[in-house]
């Protein structure tokens, strides 16, 4: 059994009866801490899947005591039965099982006999279970499939192929054969490679399994023959591409996906033989972005939506632009300034202990390995409140220098977690703050940058941090750059050097644990640890993610900067957002924001410079985005207001108090369309003697209300039954054609489906506005 992914094997979610699966969420609710429920419903349901048949009622059980105890006692046999769960874990969820079972027994007034169970050894009650467990017969069937399909990279790391879907749609031969293709494919694989093939496969075998039905008696395997593939897989294609449109993901990426999920389908199953070659070669359209859309770059990934909240919610339309760029350069810069300030000052507290530990390794006394309770010299020797000796004895005799009675020997029974900060050990909270700091001062350093990181090479030379000339450099490598530009060297300040020298350092006495123990990873560069244990973390940014007493940090008001205006509600907000790759978005915008280059944020982010000449003209995306929606709001409520001037509802159709409309019509009163819109941006040339060359858009995104439509209305009524003589504004022209491409769209049918647009557009056509008022509002 294979617990990580049994959340997501479909035949478990039919294991269980609907009713009784409703009754163990409540018992389970009621009965174990919330983070625990989940895991052991899984680990539940499994087992009746492994030995009971499908729509599981529980009946017997819940009505006869001594069923309900053959159940339970079998149930603890089954989740100690699979090794490849650590004993500790076995103890953790058969406890949560005995909770849950305690609860039902007692709802149900009936008897449950006590399982002893233990942390450090299998008991005997636990022994007894599992033999009651081994009597069973079990489906080798059933059992392979709670296994979940691995597959190995070339580094020999394991990887989850999630074939699910497959099995449950195609059956277990197609599965199988599905399987072996990819472990053979796979294996020639590095993992960061080996995880985007699984990815991208994984959601192709959705997408055949959406688009699969058996109505025209054609076999999956036939579907995937010379004659069949390539239509079937441009159905698939249509159908993805659908759903990541409703998801609003960007259609660019969603092209580029398909065309490595073709590459990685071709290179797995066609060139291998598993499955054939297509007779016409399979249907993979480029994508091509807007002619002349408007320069905009990346500033390290797209924003997120709470990110895009942050920065750009609650801007008032009335105020200047240039004051908006003001209001969201403060709102950045307040944020990264929280943070660092929390950074620092847990900084310089690592710093502080890191003196005092060295300090007390010189005047604490050591407490030999040797000694025992009955020499009374060492009675009292370690403990909370001696912690000079606590921390001389543990630098005297390393990491996990005892077996599971560490802990104790040093004083700190039952507290590790107070005992490894007391040791100055390095954990995933101290690494986010070096990290987040480092990432700030150089934020072209991205997370891949910092995984690869090694210290030293297989030779024991140090290669991630050395001196050059005057200068220190810290070393690392992003293996997408290709083998050419692979290494990344970044120059260190002041500040920066400390900050390594002081990574290189809390990291020291893991890094000599490894060595010793003949483990690769004491290159690493970055390695957490305890009293008892080194880990190098395999997946660094889930590891900082899950970092718990960093983000308390982040939230806690005895760390607030006194002179900042930061809430308790902000700190939570700018906690949620925190990651390596938010840090750099955010670096990367505020560089922006203080330089207004292009040319800046592509040196701080490492970014290659594809025309320098152009750089300065490009907007970040989120912005640009934040723009072309205000600038469009704008102009929609500048034409309302000329146009509803005389009427009582003025201050209704565009939300505005009287003030705020007087400071709207001074700063965005009606007029042309901004220049941004209208003509896109000034492109800068190569050479002073050349002309500049306008870069026009043709794509508006219009923010479709029941009062816009009835305006549209309006303007085209009034231009269509004009005379000839009437002279109209220049800008009517740009809005009459609007309102034609708006109201003719809705109408065509094409948006028949969509229940808000077709309700709008009914009520705008039973409640006209005058169109006299409209017409004085237009006219020269």
């Amino acid at each position: 059994m294979n617990v990580k992914i049994l959340n997501e094997l479909s035949l478990l979610k039919t294991a269980l009866s609907v009713e009784y699966s409703n009754y163990l969420t409540l018992a389970a609710e009621s009965s174990i801490p919330p983070q625990f429920i989940q895991p052991t419903l899984n680990i539940y349901a499994a087992y009746c899947y492994l030995v009971k048949q499908g729509d599981y009622s529980a009946l017997e059980i819940l009505n006869d005591a001594s069923s309900l105890n053959a159940h339970f006692q079998s149930l603890i046999g089954f989740v100690y039965n699979y090794d490849d769960i650590t004993l500790k874990y076995r103890y953790v969820i058969g406890g949560q099982l005995k909770h849950i079972f305690c609860y039902i027994a007692q709802d149900k007034h009936l008897t449950l006999d006590e399982v002893k169970l233990s942390s450090l050894k299998i008991t005997e009650e636990a022994l007894s279970c599992l033999a009651q467990f081994r009597e069973l017969n079990i489906d080798k069937t059933k059992a392979d499939y709670l296994c979940g399909w691995q597959v190995i990279s070339k580094e020999g790391k394991e990887h989850e192929a999630h074939l699910d879907t497959l099995y449950v749609n195609f059956g277990e031969a197609f599965t199988n054969k599905v399987h072996l293709a990819l472990k053979n494919y796979v294996f020639t694989q590095k993992s960061p490679s080996a995880a985007s093939v699984l990815k991208e496969l994984r959601k192709l075998f959705v997408g055949i399994t959406m688009v699969y039905n058996d109505r025209g008696g054609l076999t999956i395997e036939t579907l995937l023959s010379r004659n069949h593939v390539q239509l079937f897989f441009h159905k698939v294609f249509k159908v993805l591409f659908v759903r990541s449109q409703a998801a609003h993901n960007c259609p660019k990426t969603f092209h580029a996906k398909w065309r490595d999920t073709i590459n990685y389908y071709t290179e797995c199953f066609i060139n291998t033989g598993v499955f054939a070659e297509p007779h016409k070669p399979f249907i993979v359209p480029g994508w091509k972005d807007p002619k002349d859309a408007a320069p905009t770059f990346s500033i390290g990934g797209n924003a997120t939506q709470p990110e895009n909240l942050r920065w750009f919610a609650n801007i008032p339309l009335k105020i200047k632009d240039e004051e908006a760029v003001s209001i969201i350069q403060q709102r950045v810069d307040r944020d990264m300034a929280h943070i660092r300030h929390v950074c620092l000052l847990k900084f310089y507290e690592l710093l502080e202990r890191e003196k005092r530990n060295k300090a007390f390794q010189s005047t604490g006394s050591v407490k030999p390995l040797s000694s025992n309770s009955n020499n009374s010299q060492y009675h009292n020797l370690v403990g909370a409140d001696k912690l000079d000796n606590t921390v001389a004895t543990f630098y005297a005799h390393g990491i996990a220098a005892k077996d599971t009675t560490y802990l104790s020997f040093l004083g700190f029974h039952g507290n590790a977690s107070q005992l490894n900060t007391e040791l100055n050990l390095p954990n995933k909270s101290t690494l986010n703050v070096l990290l987040t700091l480092l990432v700030m001062e150089h934020p072209l350093i991205t997370p891949s940058w910092l995984a690869e990181w090694d210290l030293f090479d297989v030779n024991g030379n140090m290669v991630g941090y050395k001196q050059v000339g005057n200068q220190h450099i810290a070393v690392s490598h992003k293996s997408r750059k290709g083998s050419t530009n692979a290494q990344q060297e970044v120059v260190l300040n002041e500040f920066s050097k400390s900050i390594v020298e002081f990574l290189i350092q809390h990291t020291r006495m893991s890094r000599e644990y490894l060595k010793q123990k003949g483990n690769v990873n004491w290159r690493k560069m970055i390695l957490t640890a305890t009293a008892t244990n080194v880990i190098s973390p395999s997946y660094l940014n889930q590891t900082l993610h899950t970092a718990n007493d960093f983000y308390d940090w982040l939230q806690s008001e005895t760390l607030f900067d006194k002179s900042s205006d930061i809430t308790l509600e902000d700190a939570q907000a700018i906690s949620d957002i925190h990651s390596l790759r938010s840090i750099r978005r955010h670096r990367g915008f505020q560089i922006y924001l203080e330089t207004r280059s292009m040319d800046a944020v592509a040196e701080a982010l490492g970014h290659e410079k594809k025309d320098a000449n152009l750089l300065t003209s490009y907007i970040p995306k989120p912005l640009m985005d934040f723009f072309n929606a205000r600038w469009i709001r704008q102009f929609q409520n500048a034409i309302l207001l000329e146009a509803m001037k005389d009427s009582v509802h003025r201050l209704d159709a565009v939300n505005m108090s009287a003030q705020d409309i007087e400071e709207f019509l001074s700063n965005h009163g009606i007029s042309n369309i901004p220049e941004h819109l209208d003509h896109g941006f000034i492109k800068q040339t190569t050479t002073d003697s050349e002309v500049s060359e306008s870069l026009g858009f043709d794509q508006l995104t219009y923010t479709i209300s029941t009062s816009l439509l009835q305006l549209l209305m309006a303007i085209r009524f009034v231009v269509e039954s004009s005379d000839d003589e009437e002279s109209f504004l220049d800008i009517v022209a740009h809005w009459y054609q609007s309102a034609v491409f708006v109201l003719d769209t809705l109408s065509s049918g094409k948006h028949s489906a969509d229940d808000d647009l077709m309700g709008m557009l009914d009520i705008a056509t039973n409640n006209t506005l005058d169109t006299d008022s409209i017409k004085g509002a237009l006219l020269c």
